[in-house]
């Protein structure tokens, strides 16, 4: 069994839901009730739920039996939202050189010790 007070308050729209426990005998089942939940009952009833403002968590199983929402009125705060372009001119990109790095294979390995250096003793 779930109550459910609808109340409009300025420009918001306060929703409060309590419960019975689980474990109560007149109860039909487990009640999982959160921000989004809460925002569809609100959407079934002809309201139109804005930004959430409060948020809250409803569980019957877990102890939290009741919680308060709260959401803006979409229908009395309209909000306009001008978006400003401003023309950047295009600058072209500097070219960067190419960092290859190079093969060790291909390359020369010089040795410590020439031929000419060494001596080799019989």
């Amino acid at each position: 069994m779930m109550k459910v007070q609808i109340e409009n308050k300025e420009n918001n729209i306060v929703c409060t839901i309590t419960c019975l426990e689980y474990s109560h005998r007149s109860c039909n089942g487990r009640v999982y009730v959160d921000a989004k939940r809460a925002r569809n009952m609100l959407m079934e009833g002809g309201h139109n739920p804005g930004l959430l403002i409060k948020d809250a968590r409803v569980d019957n199983k877990h102890s939290q039996l009741s919680g308060t929402w709260v959401f803006e009125d979409a229908n009395k705060t309209k909000q306009q939202v001008v978006v400003i372009e401003e023309e950047t001119p295009q600058t072209p990109k500097a070219r960067t050189s190419n960092s290859r790095r190079k093969n060790s294979r291909k390359s020369k390995k010089v040795l410590d010790n020439s031929p000419k250096d060494v001596i080799i003793e019989e």
